[in-house]
Protein backbone atom coordinates (compact mmCIF):
# COMPACT_ATOMS: atom_id res chain seq x y z
CA UNK A 1 0.00 0.00 0.00
CA UNK A 2 2.88 2.63 0.77
CA UNK A 3 4.78 1.53 -2.47
CA UNK A 4 1.35 2.61 -3.80
CA UNK A 5 0.94 5.99 -2.79
CA UNK A 6 4.83 6.41 -3.55
CA UNK A 7 3.56 5.56 -7.45
CA UNK A 8 0.51 7.58 -7.36
CA UNK A 9 2.76 10.80 -5.97
CA UNK A 10 4.60 10.80 -9.07
CA UNK A 11 1.43 10.42 -11.17
CA UNK A 12 -0.70 12.62 -8.98
CA UNK A 13 1.26 14.51 -6.81
CA UNK A 14 -0.37 15.63 -3.68
CA UNK A 15 -1.34 19.28 -2.99
CA UNK A 16 0.31 20.86 0.01
CA UNK A 17 -1.80 20.89 3.25
CA UNK A 18 -0.40 24.61 4.04
CA UNK A 19 -0.63 26.52 1.11
CA UNK A 20 -1.61 24.03 -1.80
CA UNK A 21 1.42 24.70 -3.62
CA UNK A 22 1.46 20.51 -5.99
CA UNK A 23 4.32 18.33 -4.67
CA UNK A 24 4.04 16.77 -0.94
CA UNK A 25 1.41 16.35 1.23
CA UNK A 26 3.31 19.96 3.24
CA UNK A 27 6.18 21.40 1.26
CA UNK A 28 9.95 22.16 3.07
CA UNK A 29 8.47 26.00 3.83
CA UNK A 30 5.04 24.77 5.62
CA UNK A 31 6.19 21.86 7.06
CA UNK A 32 8.88 23.82 9.43
CA UNK A 33 5.96 26.72 10.12
CA UNK A 34 2.86 24.86 10.16
CA UNK A 35 3.79 22.54 12.87
CA UNK A 36 3.83 24.35 16.11
CA UNK A 37 5.38 22.87 19.66
CA UNK A 38 1.60 23.00 22.15
CA UNK A 39 1.39 25.24 25.11
CA UNK A 40 2.81 24.08 28.42
CA UNK A 41 -0.29 22.26 29.40
CA UNK A 42 -0.23 18.98 31.58
CA UNK A 43 -2.12 16.75 29.58
CA UNK A 44 -3.36 15.45 32.83
CA UNK A 45 -5.10 18.18 34.69
CA UNK A 46 -4.58 21.22 31.63
CA UNK A 47 -3.37 23.91 33.83
CA UNK A 48 -0.04 25.89 33.25
CA UNK A 49 3.34 23.31 33.22
CA UNK A 50 6.73 24.46 33.08
CA UNK A 51 7.37 20.52 32.77
CA UNK A 52 6.97 18.91 29.14
CA UNK A 53 3.72 17.84 28.98
CA UNK A 54 3.16 16.65 32.27
CA UNK A 55 2.70 19.10 35.75
CA UNK A 56 5.11 18.24 38.75
CA UNK A 57 2.31 16.99 40.86
CA UNK A 58 0.06 15.15 37.85
CA UNK A 59 3.61 13.21 36.88
CA UNK A 60 3.96 11.36 39.99
CA UNK A 61 0.32 9.75 39.34
CA UNK A 62 1.23 7.60 36.27
CA UNK A 63 3.41 4.78 35.05
CA UNK A 64 4.74 6.83 32.23
CA UNK A 65 8.74 8.64 33.35
CA UNK A 66 8.53 11.27 30.35
CA UNK A 67 6.31 12.29 27.52
CA UNK A 68 6.81 14.71 24.91
CA UNK A 69 4.10 16.16 22.05
CA UNK A 70 4.97 17.54 19.05
CA UNK A 71 1.99 20.00 18.40
CA UNK A 72 -1.57 20.26 19.46
CA UNK A 73 -4.55 18.90 17.44
CA UNK A 74 -5.24 22.01 15.13
CA UNK A 75 -5.24 22.72 11.48
CA UNK A 76 -2.30 21.15 9.69
CA UNK A 77 -2.17 17.79 12.39
CA UNK A 78 -5.87 18.14 11.80
CA UNK A 79 -5.49 17.33 8.60
CA UNK A 80 -2.78 14.97 8.31
CA UNK A 81 -4.32 12.50 11.20
CA UNK A 82 -7.87 12.90 9.25
CA UNK A 83 -5.80 11.99 5.91
CA UNK A 84 -4.01 8.83 7.59
CA UNK A 85 -6.75 7.96 9.29
CA UNK A 86 -9.64 8.36 7.01
CA UNK A 87 -8.39 8.72 3.82
CA UNK A 88 -5.90 5.68 3.61
CA UNK A 89 -2.80 8.35 2.72
CA UNK A 90 -0.13 5.98 4.00
CA UNK A 91 2.08 8.85 3.32
CA UNK A 92 1.14 11.15 5.72
CA UNK A 93 2.77 8.16 8.69
CA UNK A 94 6.54 8.98 7.44
CA UNK A 95 5.78 12.94 7.08
CA UNK A 96 4.65 12.72 10.83
CA UNK A 97 7.42 10.44 12.33
CA UNK A 98 9.91 12.59 10.65
CA UNK A 99 8.42 16.31 12.20
CA UNK A 100 8.20 13.67 15.67
CA UNK A 101 11.76 12.69 15.48
CA UNK A 102 12.98 16.42 14.81
CA UNK A 103 11.43 17.25 18.12
CA UNK A 104 12.17 14.24 20.79
CA UNK A 105 15.65 14.59 22.38
CA UNK A 106 18.55 12.37 22.42
CA UNK A 107 17.52 9.09 23.15
CA UNK A 108 19.58 5.95 24.59
CA UNK A 109 20.67 3.71 21.25
CA UNK A 110 18.96 0.74 23.25
CA UNK A 111 15.80 2.51 23.28
CA UNK A 112 12.97 -0.13 22.00
CA UNK A 113 9.89 1.66 20.07
CA UNK A 114 6.68 0.74 20.13
CA UNK A 115 3.38 1.24 18.84
CA UNK A 116 0.23 1.48 20.63
CA UNK A 117 -2.09 -0.57 18.95
CA UNK A 118 -5.41 0.51 17.44
CA UNK A 119 -8.79 -1.00 18.12
CA UNK A 120 -9.01 -4.17 15.95
CA UNK A 121 -11.95 -3.38 14.09
CA UNK A 122 -10.41 -0.39 12.92
CA UNK A 123 -6.99 -1.87 11.79
CA UNK A 124 -9.40 -4.19 9.27
CA UNK A 125 -11.39 -1.55 8.16
CA UNK A 126 -8.15 0.27 6.70
CA UNK A 127 -5.97 -2.54 6.54
CA UNK A 128 -3.29 -1.08 8.68
CA UNK A 129 -2.11 0.79 11.96
CA UNK A 130 -1.75 3.96 11.49
CA UNK A 131 0.69 4.22 15.23
CA UNK A 132 2.66 1.17 14.00
CA UNK A 133 3.42 2.75 10.38
CA UNK A 134 4.11 6.11 12.31
CA UNK A 135 6.36 3.95 15.06
CA UNK A 136 8.45 2.03 12.12
CA UNK A 137 8.92 5.13 10.52
CA UNK A 138 10.60 7.17 13.71
CA UNK A 139 12.35 3.97 15.01
CA UNK A 140 14.17 4.44 11.57
CA UNK A 141 14.42 7.97 11.42
CA UNK A 142 16.08 7.72 14.93
CA UNK A 143 17.99 4.63 14.36
CA UNK A 144 16.21 2.91 17.06
CA UNK A 145 14.83 -0.68 17.01
CA UNK A 146 11.39 -0.98 16.74
CA UNK A 147 9.59 -4.33 17.99
CA UNK A 148 5.52 -4.80 18.01
CA UNK A 149 5.37 -5.62 22.31
CA UNK A 150 1.92 -4.72 23.02
CA UNK A 151 -1.27 -6.33 22.06
CA UNK A 152 -4.63 -5.06 22.44
CA UNK A 153 -7.66 -6.85 23.61
CA UNK A 154 -11.38 -5.93 21.53
CA UNK A 155 -12.26 -3.15 19.93
CA UNK A 156 -13.28 -1.15 22.78
CA UNK A 157 -12.73 2.38 21.46
CA UNK A 158 -12.95 5.89 23.61
CA UNK A 159 -14.52 8.22 21.05
CA UNK A 160 -16.49 10.57 23.39
CA UNK A 161 -15.84 8.66 26.51
CA UNK A 162 -14.22 11.30 29.26
CA UNK A 163 -11.31 10.27 31.33
CA UNK A 164 -12.97 8.17 34.16
CA UNK A 165 -14.86 6.20 31.29
CA UNK A 166 -11.76 5.92 29.07
CA UNK A 167 -9.75 4.57 31.80
CA UNK A 168 -12.27 1.89 33.17
CA UNK A 169 -12.86 0.83 29.12
CA UNK A 170 -8.87 0.44 28.83
CA UNK A 171 -8.44 -1.29 32.62
CA UNK A 172 -7.60 -4.83 30.29
CA UNK A 173 -6.98 -3.76 27.03
CA UNK A 174 -3.31 -4.44 26.50
CA UNK A 175 -1.24 -7.22 27.04
CA UNK A 176 2.53 -7.81 26.42
CA UNK A 177 2.74 -11.09 24.67
CA UNK A 178 6.61 -11.17 24.67
CA UNK A 179 7.17 -10.18 28.44
CA UNK A 180 11.00 -11.59 28.12
CA UNK A 181 11.55 -8.72 25.59
CA UNK A 182 10.62 -5.94 27.65
CA UNK A 183 12.74 -6.99 30.75
CA UNK A 184 15.08 -4.58 31.89
CA UNK A 185 14.34 -2.13 28.67
CA UNK A 186 13.76 1.39 27.97
CA UNK A 187 10.60 1.53 26.03
CA UNK A 188 8.91 4.65 24.03
CA UNK A 189 5.60 4.18 23.35
CA UNK A 190 4.29 5.82 19.96
CA UNK A 191 0.79 6.61 19.40
CA UNK A 192 -1.01 9.58 16.93
CA UNK A 193 -3.46 11.76 19.44
CA UNK A 194 -3.22 12.00 22.71
CA UNK A 195 -6.60 12.97 24.54
CA UNK A 196 -7.15 12.28 28.14
CA UNK A 197 -3.68 10.50 28.52
CA UNK A 198 -5.33 7.16 29.42
CA UNK A 199 -4.46 4.82 26.60
CA UNK A 200 -1.07 6.03 26.78
CA UNK A 201 -1.09 5.85 30.50
CA UNK A 202 -2.61 1.97 30.11
CA UNK A 203 -0.33 1.26 27.67
CA UNK A 204 2.66 2.55 30.02
CA UNK A 205 1.20 0.49 33.09
CA UNK A 206 1.75 -3.09 30.75
CA UNK A 207 5.14 -2.33 29.70
CA UNK A 208 5.95 -1.48 33.50
CA UNK A 209 4.59 -4.63 34.81
CA UNK A 210 6.61 -6.71 32.34
CA UNK A 211 9.76 -5.34 33.83
CA UNK A 212 10.68 -2.00 31.73
CA UNK A 213 13.37 0.18 33.49
CA UNK A 214 11.89 3.14 31.79
CA UNK A 215 8.78 3.96 30.06
CA UNK A 216 8.55 7.28 27.69
CA UNK A 217 5.70 8.50 25.06
CA UNK A 218 5.90 10.56 22.39
CA UNK A 219 2.52 12.01 20.44
CA UNK A 220 2.28 13.84 17.50
CA UNK A 221 -1.05 15.62 18.69
CA UNK A 222 -2.39 16.54 21.80
CA UNK A 223 -6.34 17.76 21.49
CA UNK A 224 -6.51 20.58 23.88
Amino acid sequence: MWKVDQILAICAPFACLGCGYEGNLLCHQCGIEAIVSPPHLCYRCQQSSSEEAACLRCVHQTKLDHIWVTTSYKQIAVQLIARLKFARTQAAAPLIAQIMASRLPPLPVETIVVHIPTANQRVRQRGYDQAQLIARELARCRRLPYQALLRRRGNTRQVGANRQERFAQLEAAFYCPKPSRVVGKRILLVDDVLTTGATVESAARVMKDAGAVEVWAGLFAQRL
